[in-house]
């Protein structure tokens, strides 16, 4: 067997997946600018509308080959860094994802500071976390990302019932 042949034969469908995902992120990267109409292109690059999704999108495309290469690179042991799927309770996954549906939903209307801490705080409460670190996580996590994103970088949500 040629040595392309026996590296072909490595590549297993995850592998290729993972790589078809970041050739894919890079082509929107790279097209992002014709995507976002009106694209301001004298603006600067940190206030631009594309900075979010193309770092993202970056990213993405330098994870998916980071895993690439540590796939390649595995080590046959009977140990795994990965978690079990079958611990894995997918009530809780469908639960949350449909708890982040109603939150991207409430966001707009409700605000981001108060959706955000009512999405944390169910979210917690879905996962039975204890009461108090519950309310912990959700009031600092919720007003740290309000700092951030609405003080500081000012992203704009809409205008909201509420903070």
């Amino acid at each position: 067997m040629t040595t392309l042949q026996s590296r072909r034969s490595k590549w297993t469908w995850d592998r290729l997946f993972l790589f078809a995902l970041s050739f894919i992120a890079v082509c929107i990267w790279y097209f992002s600018t014709q995507l976002i109409q009106p694209y301001p292109h004298n603006a600067n690059w940190f206030e631009s509308a594309a900075l979010f999704p193309k770092l993202s999108l970056l990213i993405v495309a330098f994870a998916g080959l980071i895993e690439i290469y540590q796939r390649r690179h595995q080590m046959a042991s009977g140990e795994s860094e990965e978690l079990d799927s079958s611990a894995a309770n997918v009530q809780d996954a469908i639960s949350m994802v449909v708890a982040f549906a109603l939150y991207m939903l409430a966001v707009p209307f409700m605000g981001y500071l108060v959706s955000t801490l009512i999405f944390l705080a169910v979210g917690c409460w879905l996962l039975q976390f204890d009461r108090r670190t519950s309310l912990l996580l959700a009031i600092t996590l919720s007003v740290t990302m309000w700092l951030v994103f609405v003080k500081i970088l000012k992203v704009y949500f809409g205008h909201a019932w509420f903070i």
